[in-house]
Formats: structure tokens, C-alpha cells, sequence
């Protein structure tokens, strides 16, 4: 079913270190997260302390007003991230959080099979204790891979996507070939997607992954086409 508020992936946003906001550190979190291969769950605001991977299942299209981001979403988060596919989250136990009251939550204390996807939550407290708009999902393990297989990565805009591409290709020929062939980093075709281009269709939205191809760049990346 084609739904203007649905789409068949989940994003992990990343955070800069000092400010949320911080453009420079979020992108060096995800090359960090890119390099390790492995995305790793925190313990931040969750029942019993287990440790999750967080995502959001909103639209890239419903964060964003007229092509630009709109900061209201984007408060806690930069458009950095990385994007999955929902069912293969779904198949190894990721869920949709429950939006509910601390007192309920209390009682699922220690039910360790569901405490964990609880999200405190009060509509009458004027915006103060609704994070429903994020729309969350989460997977309760210790760590998922991160690899051009399964995941697609997400970028503001072309500057950001084309800043990567450079610097992922001098890295690769850098290792692969003794840096000697500094003027050929560039050369290998990547897969851009615009969210833009695909507002009436979940065309892109519903690309689960890629293959790697030597002779072409290993991610498919996502241009959220900030202004």
C-alpha cells in the first residue's frame, strides 16, 4: 500500500558530539560508524537499561517543508544517518516503541521481553513529553552491521554527498593501489537518490540495498536536498 505517511525503511539519525546541531561532528560520527561496520545501540532513556539501535520510521517527506529540512524536527538530530530496510529490521526483532504513561510503563518494569520499547508519554503537558512525532522504532541488541549491502546512507545535500564521495575514494585507492593514482578517485560511478525527485512515488523509499561492484561506489547515497 502506497501511504504519503509510510515508507519500508528506517533511518538512524546521528548527533554531532558537543551541539546536536553541529553539522562537521555528526558527519564525522558517521564516517566512524561507516569505518567500524557496525552501528551501535546506547542505553539513553530506555526501561531496564538495555542497550538499543533507534530509529525513526517518518517519511523523509513529512521532515521536511518545501525542500528544506524543518527544524522542529530536526531539534535533537542532524540529516545525517543511515537508512535500513524496515522488514529486515522487523526480522530480527525491532519494533515499533509503545507511546504510553510512565505508570504503565512501571508495570512492564521488569519484563525484560517488553520494557524495553517503552516511550513516556503525556499529550497534556503542552509538547513537553510527546515524542511521537519521531515515530521510533528499536532493536534491542548491542550492535547491527553497517555495510553497502543492507544500508543506504543519508546526507543534507549534494555538497556533503560529493565531500564524501572524495574523500571515501582517496581512502579506497589509497589502500588499494599505494596512492598511485591520485587523479582516479573520482571515477567511479555513484547512485544518488533525491527524495525530491520521488514524492509521488516510494520508488526510492522502497530500495532495499546494492550489491557492491568494484568498478562502481559501494553505498547508495540519499540527497535530502537541503537548501
Amino acid at each position: 500500500m502506497i501511504r504519503f505517511d509510510h515508507c519500508e525503511n528506517l533511518i538512524h539519525f546521528t548527533k554531532g558530539e558537543d551541539k546536536v546541531l553541529d553539522y562537521e561532528s555528526a558527519y564525522q560520527n558517521l564516517k566512524k560508524i561507516i569505518k567500524s561496520g557496525e552501528l551501535k545501540g546506547c542505553t539513553g532513556m530506555i526501561f531496564g537499561g538495555h542497550r538499543c539501535v533507534c530509529f525513526t520510521e517518518s517519511p523523509v517527506r513529512c521532515l521536511t517543508n518545501n525542500g528544506k529540512l524543518d527544524s522542529k524536527y530536526f531539534s535533537r538530530y542532524t540529516p545525517f544517518g543511515l537508512q535500513y530496510c524496515k522488514t529486515d529490521v522487523f526480522k530480527n526483532g525491532g519494533r515499533p516503541v509503545i507511546y504510553s504513561t510512565r505508570e504503565e510503563a512501571k508495570i512492564q518494569k521488569f519484563n525484560t521481553h517488553i520494557n524495553w520499547r517503552y516511550v513516556s508519554y503525556n499529550p497534556g503537558m503542552e509538547g513537553k513529553l510527546d515524542f511521537t512525532w519521531e515515530r521510533e522504532w528499536r532493536i534491542k541488541k548491542e550492535k547491527i552491521p553497517v555495510n553497502p549491502e543492507i544500508v543506504k546512507l543519508v546526507f543534507p545535500n549534494i555538497d556533503w554527498i560529493n565531500r564524501f564521495i572524495e574523500e571515501h575514494e582517496k581512502e579506497y585507492h589509497g589502500m588499494e593501489l599505494d596512492n598511485e593514482c591520485e587523479e582516479c578517485f573520482c571515477k567511479r560511478e555513484a547512485t544518488i537518490l533525491n527524495f525530491t525527485d520521488f514524492l509521488n512515488t516510494e520508488q526510492c523509499e522502497n530500495l532495499i540495498g546494492t550489491c557492491p561492484n568494484p568498478d562502481k561506489f559501494p553505498w547508495i547515497l540519499i540527497n535530502m536536498n537541503e537548501k
